[in-house]
C-alpha cells in the first residue's frame, strides 16, 4: 500500500491538533505532528524575535515529514501542513472574532493575535494551498463544531466525494461581515 497524506492545516486556534488526533484514531492512520517532527528531526529554523516564533522553510521540513510517513494513510497536522506534499488537504477555519478570543486566552501578544486573525479573515492558508494544488482541498468552519464532529465530517469527505463538494474552498467568506471588517 502506498503512503498517503491527509494534511490538516489552519490558523492557530482552529482545532488542528485535537481534530487530527481524533481523525487519525477513527480511520486508523498514523499521526504526524509538524511541531513534534521539527523537534525530533532537528529541522533548521530561524527565530523571529518580534513574533516570538520559529520560521521554517517548507523545503527543509518536507524531508523530515517524509521520513515519518508510514504505509497507508497518514494525518499530517500543523500550521505548515498545507505547504507540504499531500493527497487531501483539510483547511480548518474559524470565525475571526472567536479566533481572536481563543488566541488572547493563550496570552499571545496583540500584534501576533491581530496578524493571525487577519490571515484567517483573508483566507491566507487556503489561498496558499490553492497556489500549489487545486484538487483535494476542503475547508471546514470549526467555529461551532465539536472536534469529534469535525473529524467525522472529514472522514465522510474521504468516503464520499459528493459530500466533499459542500466543503470546497471559497464558501467561507468572513469579509462579508461588515462588523468583522471594522474589527480588523
Amino acid at each position: 500500500m502506498a503512503k498517503k497524506v491527509i494534511a490538516v492545516s489552519g490558523s492557530p486556534g482552529t482545532g488542528k491538533t485535537e481534530i487530527a488526533e481524533i481523525l487519525a484514531e477513527e480511520i486508523g492512520a498514523s499521526l504526524i505532528s509538524i511541531k513534534e517532527t521539527i523537534e525530533k528531526e532537528k529541522v533548521k529554523f530561524r527565530w523571529d524575535r518580534r513574533r516570538k516564533s520559529k520560521v521554517i522553510d517548507p523545503k527543509d521540513l518536507q524531508p523530515a515529514v517524509s521520513r515519518s510517513l508510514n504505509e497507508g494513510w497518514n494525518v499530517v497536522e500543523g500550521l505548515l501542513a498545507h505547504l507540504l506534499k499531500w493527497d487531501v488537504l483539510i483547511v480548518l477555519r474559524c470565525n475571526p472574532r472567536v479566533l481572536k478570543k481563543r488566541l488572547e486566552k493563550r496570552k499571545w501578544g496583540e500584534q501576533k493575535v491581530l496578524e493571525n486573525v487577519a490571515a484567517e479573515a483573508l483566507g491566507v492558508i487556503t489561498f496558499e494551498a490553492l497556489q500549489r494544488k487545486k484538487k483535494g482541498v476542503y475547508e471546514l468552519d470549526t467555529t461551532g463544531l465539536a472536534p469529534r464532529r469535525t473529524a467525522g465530517i472529514i472522514e465522510n469527505i474521504l468516503k464520499d466525494s459528493n459530500l466533499g463538494k459542500r466543503y470546497l474552498p471559497g464558501k467561507i467568506d468572513w469579509l462579508r461581515n461588515r462588523k468583522l471588517v471594522k474589527m480588523l
